[in-house]
């Protein structure tokens, strides 16, 4: 097991906050956008019957509702990974040393150490366990209380594992962004989009870091 903290310190930054997590955000936001302006359209033209007020109410249900719909059906924008100042995908900061966590189902984020992770199924808890990605299968914590198999679990772990790429090239530990990079040619048809359906696949990885890194 990883130490668990509460909560993250103030150095950490959430993926949702970083700027290569803007596209997902702004996708959601012209979604709920237009969803909600088809139900204003909605009730302005069901206005002229009786019970106008029953019509508002019912549509603030329903733009509640289909907001939380939406949100849920968008999986990127609870990606459970966060990195700290000197991380690649806060930019080109690299002042000290880089940090990558990731949130527990419990809540509680953890450090992922050295390596790069796995999921694999708790027989004991249920859900999904995150364990280390080498020859001991080391437990990190129960991650999920999804399937191994949820396509939204598929798209943290490839996501944690580039962190964690970027991490060890800034950090100069040995592996491994040409491993990586192997892997993710095989497993890049797991990474995409889902906002309401399987959308196109998702590139969030910016060449220019790996290149960059190369020459260093």
């Amino acid at each position: 097991m990883v130490e668990q903290r509460g909560e993250l310190s103030v150095e950490m930054r959430r993926f949702i906050s970083l700027q290569i997590a803007r596209p997902f955000m702004y996708r959601f936001l012209v979604i709920l956008l237009v969803y909600e302006l088809f139900i204003v359209g909605g009730v302005f033209a069901l206005m002229s019957f009786e019970n106008g007020f029953l019509f508002v109410l019912i549509a603030i249900i329903l733009g509640c509702f289909g907001g939380v719909v939406i949100y849920q059906n968008s999986p990127l924008l609870r990606v459970p990974l966060a990195v700290n100042l000197n991380h690649p995908f806060m930019g080109d900061l690299e002042l000290g040393e880089a940090v990558v966590m990731v949130q527990f189902s419990d809540g509680n984020w953890g450090d992922v150490g050295k390596g790069r992770v796995r999921l694999t199924v708790d027989e004991l808890m249920g859900g999904t366990l995150l364990i280390r990605d080498d020859d001991t299968y080391a437990v990190l914590g129960h991650f999920s209380s999804l399937p191994q198999t949820h396509p939204a679990l598929k798209r943290y772990v490839i996501l944690i594992n580039q962190a964690i790429a970027l991490r060890d090239a800034v950090n100069g530990d040995e592996d491994s962004i040409e491993s990586a990079r192997e892997r993710e040619a095989s497993d890049s048809g797991l990474l995409q989009r889902s906002w309401l359906e399987e959308q196109e696949s998702i590139e969030i990885e910016p060449e220019g870091i790996f290149s960059k890194l190369r020459r260093e």
